[in-house]
């Protein structure tokens, strides 16, 4: 005899379930309703489940049975579920009634209400895909920015897809038209005027400028009294700055009005030839003016130098009306104020502009201080040795001194600086034509 099996379940798949039973006694998820079936001869529809009624003439089990098969004893069923442990959270106590627990809704029904979508076999969402749109058909309306224009010709399909994209993109050549046409050029215009006048400026200033150029080179020291060369190289020390300060300004506004004037060129092509031209000037004159910044830093370098080093022959000097004196003591208190002058003469002589003679002379200079020194101390000793050996040291660097290695011949400044002045006369000369 064949024991009842129940519809699989769709959770669990047990088969064991009771007829007519709601819910999964395994997995107690709720079971599908029973499904119409066709119903064989000898039964009426609806009858009630149970095993049928036997028929006379027919053998006891028919349709189970086989003819002299001994009667089967009933197929023991499955024990049912006896539930959750107990304190299993939700568990109901006794008597009360059935845990509820989530379920899974089979294919074609809903999940419960309260709990979502399981992923899985059963209440999957797949992606759905859209059939591909329409393209447009071909008009004569476009709309832009909320407003519909017609225009007189039919706009293909295409077109009328991406009129957004194409307005956008003619609004940006647009715009870049009105920059390139309408904007750069009055800025060009601008900044040729701004060059222009940067120009004027400094050739306005050439006759300042020549004029510190002849001081510089045209300057003569009287070495021979210390004091008078002080004065003189404070007043050519002033005028010196302020000639340099003066090309300086005018080559900073040439320059500029070039750089600006360069970043135009490439975007202003209407004004492309004007532009050039206009940088062929400011080149010229920034040649001429770099030339006369060259000269004109060599001279207050020359002054920054010569400056301190006047300073310590004037001490030198007063050493000496001391030691005619054999004021011994007198004559060492100058020389620290000497030698620390003389160091800061030394630690510009590598100054931009200045000859290698500077610097040597200057070594020399102090060389002869040091001698000196040892001189007083010797002396103060009556160390007779050492009083002849530093005499004739002395003698040795001021010797040095007054040697062709170490002096300027009277027209270096004319022959080395004097083409530049040249250069800086034509520029200035070409600006005003």
């Amino acid at each position: 005899m064949q024991a009842y099996q129940s519809p699989p379940c769709p959770y669990c798949g047990v088969t064991w379930n009771e007829p007519g039973a709601q819910t999964c006694a395994n997995c107690r998820n709720p079971l599908p309703p029973p499904q119409a079936s066709y119903t064989p001869p000898g039964y009426s529809p609806g009858a009630p489940a149970g095993p049928p009624q036997s028929v006379p003439g027919q053998a006891p089990g028919y349709p189970y049975g086989a003819p002299n098969y001994p009667p089967q004893q009933a197929y023991p069923q499955a024990p049912s579920y006896p539930g959750a442990p107990a304190g299993y959270p939700g568990q109901a106590g006794p008597g009360g009634p059935p845990p509820q627990y989530p379920s899974y809704a089979p294919p074609g029904y809903a999940p419960p209400q309260g709990y979502p979508p399981q992923p899985g076999a059963y209440g999957q969402a797949y992606p759905s895909y859209a059939p591909p749109a329409a393209a447009a058909p071909a008009g004569t309306t476009l709309r832009v920015l909320g407003q519909t224009f017609t225009v007189p010709v039919v706009v293909p399909p295409g077109l009328l897809q991406y009129q957004q994209q194409i307005v956008y993109g003619l609004a940006g050549v647009l715009a870049l038209l009105v920059v390139l046409f309408g904007i750069t050029p009055v800025l060009a215009s601008s900044q040729i005027s701004a060059g222009d006048q940067a120009l004027t400026a400094a050739a306005s200033h050439q006759s300042r400028v020549d004029a510190v150029l002849v001081q510089f080179m045209g300057a003569q020291s009287n070495a021979n009294d210390p004091t008078a060369m002080k004065v003189q190289f404070d007043k050519l020390g002033k005028s010196f700055n302020d000639g340099l300060t003066l090309v300086q300004s005018d080559e900073a506004a040439v320059n500029t009005a070039d750089q600006r004037l360069s970043w135009l060129q490439w975007a202003t092509p209407s004004k492309a030839s004007n532009i050039t031209s206009e940088r062929r000037r400011l080149d010229a004159a920034l040649v001429g003016l770099k030339q006369a910044d060259t000269a004109l830093t060599a001279a207050v370098n020359e002054t920054k130098v010569i400056q301190p080093y006047i300073d310590a022959l004037i001490d030198y000097t007063k050493i000496g009306a001391a030691l005619a004196k054999h004021d011994i003591v007198g004559a060492g208190a100058l020389y620290p104020d000497a030698q620390a002058k003389m160091q800061t003469a030394i630690s510009l002589a590598g100054a931009p502009g200045l000859p290698p003679q500077i610097a040597k002379q200057l070594n020399s200079f102090n060389q002869l201080l040091g001698d000196t020194e040892s001189l007083i101390q010797a002396i103060q000793a009556k160390n007779a040795a050492d009083i002849k050996k530093y005499t004739d040291a002395m003698q040795v660097a001021l010797k040095a001194m007054s040697s062709p290695a170490e002096t300027l011949p009277a027209d270096y400044e004319s022959k080395t600086f004097g083409p530049m002045q040249k250069a800086y006369d034509a520029a200035m000369k070409a600006i005003k034509s």
